[in-house]
């Protein structure tokens, strides 16, 4: 069973208030080596906002087969179902949590990461003991991580 990281947000509008009732899609497509055998991996998971416009999902890791070719797109809907914003070419690397914004951020460094195992990966945690409980397949000696201290 893959590893999961929780994906979090806002959803808002153009004046920053949020959407309420407005759904998330995160989209994870590509192929991956697994067990020797090529793969092509495919999953669709959707969340609905709250009041606030938060929203939250599990994801699953696409850093752990052997050639890191999949990659996750995030989309935004409205209440009205009209799209509100889209994310692609996202790449979670740990199953720690991560808010969308710092998954953007360093999605781009980490899947460089993941092909050339010499690149240094940018891990957001909320504290450095966090990170030391990942499994030691999910942990590099060259990782930095980042401890933003949130719960």
């Amino acid at each position: 069973m893959p590893n999961k990281a929780t994906v979090r947000g806002v959803l808002m509008d153009a004046t920053l208030a949020p959407i309420s009732a407005g759904k998330i899609v995160a989209t994870l497509n590509g192929s991956d080596i697994f067990d020797g055998g090529i793969r092509i991996v495919t999953q669709k998971v959707e969340a609905t906002t709250d009041a606030q416009g938060q929203w939250s999902m599990p994801l699953i890791v696409n850093a752990e087969g052997d050639n890191a070719a999949t990659n996750w797109s995030i989309e935004g809907f409205n209440q009205y179902v009209t799209k509100v914003f889209e994310a692609k070419g996202l790449f979670i690397a740990t199953s720690l949590a991560i808010a969308l914004g710092d998954l953007e951020k360093t999605s781009a460094q980490n899947l460089k990461a993941a092909k050339d195992a010499g690149v240094t990966r940018l891990i957001v945690a909320s504290s450095y003991a966090e990170y030391e409980q990942l499994p030691l397949s999910q942990r590099r000696d060259t990782d930095i991580v980042l401890v933003r201290g949130e719960a």
